[in-house]
């Protein structure tokens, strides 16, 4: 118990600013999904956009800890964690997962052509998750009833925050690599 309160005091501000850039790239998703829904074109290519923001949006908050952490982990403040991204991204995300993972168990009892409390609690959840996982809605128009989808839709953000943690911990900049200077003597 002690360790989970002692991570929440580290990294609950690095959680929390996950969340905030979840919802507000869920909002972002959304109304430009909406806005150019008429044109299958141009609704999977705001879609890819809004993914692509999305992913930037988390590396940078990773990359910025790992690039904190390598500091501190030099000058032998704190232990190195390879994990730590991964760790940070599954808490944040662990709400989302969660509901997912129910929806996928009931999607497994929805009869077709039936109406059931069932089915009614999956459909609740199916919508609910599409305005959680709004920047992906271009992707789970694709699959409209498959029940795993929004399970798998976690997995690029928890990537990302993983090998976007892992790069800042070992000073790899990926998105924009340092110039290299010519310096003629």
């Amino acid at each position: 118990m002690n360790k989970i309160k002692e991570f929440f005091s580290e990294y609950g501000k690095i959680v929390s600013k996950i969340i905030i850039n979840h919802i507000a790239m869920t909002v972002f998703g959304i109304i430009v999904l909406i806005s150019t829904s008429k044109s299958r074109v141009l609704f999977h290519a705001s879609g890819a956009l809004a993914i692509l923001m999305y992913m930037f949006l988390l590396y940078m908050i990773m990359w910025e800890l790992g690039a904190q952490n390598k500091v501190r982990v030099e000058a032998g403040r704190i232990k190195k964690d390879r994990w730590l991204g991964l760790k940070i991204s599954l808490v944040a995300n662990s709400l989302f997962i969660l509901v997912s993972l129910v929806e996928m168990i009931l999607w497994f009892f929805v009869t077709p052509d039936a109406v059931t409390g069932v089915n009614n609690a999956c459909g609740v959840l199916k919508i609910i998750m599409n305005y959680v996982y709004g920047m992906y809605l271009s992707i789970s128009s694709l699959a409209p009833n498959f029940g795993a989808m929004h399970l798998l839709l976690a997995i690029p953000a928890i990537l990302c925050c993983t090998l976007s943690y892992l790069a800042g911990l070992s000073g790899m900049k990926c998105i924009f690599p340092d110039k290299k200077e010519n310096k003629k003597k």
